[in-house]
This record gives structure tokens, C-alpha cells and sequence, in this order.
């Protein structure tokens, strides 16, 4: 296949007139494809309107997304003044949660509330998606409960996540958002090492979207 990003067409939106639309801004990793939006940005400045919209008070953003983790410093504005990222590795990720579902069975959406079920956790020390597979793969073969070795991993995604924010100065209040702001096992994890209160949106996977949508309104 080729490498080479292929321009979306426009989508069929029911109920909506493309003509009728003022402004189309378009973000996230696709954003460059996509041809027929008026502008582009970034996926930092979208969440930061978009967290700000909800939560005006907000001055940190954690952002757990499928292949990247996000940490984002907001001013007393509301705008993005500092950000850190792990683009680098998929470890501690959306992606990397979902394939240690796979290997063990479970959905991805029970994966939080078994974790708070477990009476211990079990290790899980690699930094490297790869070898954590094969941790968790010799945790099963011993017999360790998956509850253990499910509360284990979510620890190892939130050291991941603290790693990021080591990197910055944070400052309450701290919003999460990104598809694994679902999963409850994390946020206790990041409330317990933060020893702050985390502020989920009531769709946190869309406020990316939503801040481009403010932003295409402005």
C-alpha cells in the first residue's frame, strides 16, 4: 500500500447543506488530508477550546488518545502555553490498553472496573509496549488473577502518563479527555498519584472536536 495520505472526500452529513456552512476547520492526524476544510489546527489548541468551553476554570489537560498521550498547560486564559506528548511509543495509550484486552480476552470497556477489583497489583516494568506483552503473557501462564495483572497495567499506563507530566509545571484544575478518560481504573490511578480531583467531560473522546467546531465558530 501506498504511503501516501489520501484527501477525504467530503462526508455525506444528513440533514446538513455544505453551503450552508460558513467555516469547516479540521483536526486530529488527518487533518491534512483533509481538503476540503477552510482551515486546519492543531489537536492541542482544539482542546484546549474545547476544555475551556466546559470547564473555564481548567488549567491542565490530560489528553489519553488511541496512539498519543498529551499533557497541556493552559494559561488563565484558557489557551495552550505548554505541552508535552509521547509520540514516540504507543505504550500507555488507547491502542496499547486495546491490544492487552485482546490478549486477555476481555473488551477493552471492562477493562477499568476489573482492574478496581484486584486485591494487588501485579507488576508490569517494561517501557516498551512489546516486552510489556510478554509480561503480562508470563503473568497468565503462572496463573495470576487477571484482576491483579489488569490493575498492574493500568499503574504502568499511568507512570507512563506522570512521566509526561514531569515535564511541566501542572496547575488545577486538571480535565481529562481522550477515549480512555472512560476507563475508571486510570483515573483513580492519576487522581491517587496527581492528589487532585480529575474533571471528565461528558463525552471526552469528542472535545477535540468540539473546540474545532468553537474555533471554525469564532
Amino acid at each position: 500500500m501506498s504511503d501516501q495520505i489520501v484527501p477525504v472526500a467530503r462526508p455525506h452529513l444528513p440533514g446538513l447543506v455544505w453551503g450552508a456552512m460558513d467555516a469547516v476547520i479540521a483536526t486530529g492526524r488527518g487533518r491534512g488530508s483533509c481538503h476540503f476544510a477552510k482551515k486546519q489546527s492543531s489537536d492541542v489548541v482544539c482542546q484546549a477550546r474545547g476544555v475551556k468551553s466546559l470547564f473555564p476554570s481548567a488549567r491542565t489537560i490530560i489528553n489519553l488518545g488511541a496512539e498519543t498521550n498529551r499533557v497541556i498547560c493552559l494559561d488563565d486564559r484558557g489557551k495552550a502555553k505548554a505541552f508535552a506528548t509521547n509520540d514516540k511509543c504507543a505504550a500507555g495509550s488507547g491502542l496499547f490498553l486495546d491490544s492487552m484486552a485482546d490478549l486477555m480476552g476481555i473488551s477493552v470497556s471492562e477493562m477499568g472496573d476489573l482492574a478496581l477489583k484486584a486485591e494487588s497489583a501485579e507488576g508490569v516494568s517494561s517501557r516498551c509496549a512489546v516486552f510489556a506483552e510478554s509480561e503480562v503473557i508470563s503473568h497468565i501462564h503462572r496463573g495470576v488473577a487477571r484482576e491483579c495483572i489488569l490493575a498492574g497495567l493500568h499503574l504502568a499506563v499511568t507512570d507512563r502518563i506522570m512521566d509526561l507530566t514531569q515535564k511541566l509545571t501542572l496547575r488545577p484544575e486538571l480535565v481529562v479527555t481522550g477515549g480512555v478518560a472512560r476507563n475508571r481504573a486510570v483515573i483513580k490511578d492519576i487522581e491517587s498519584q496527581l492528589g487532585w480531583p480529575a474533571y471528565l467531560p461528558p463525552n471526552p473522546q469528542t472535545v477535540g472536536a468540539l473546540g474545532a467546531a468553537l474555533l471554525a465558530q469564532d
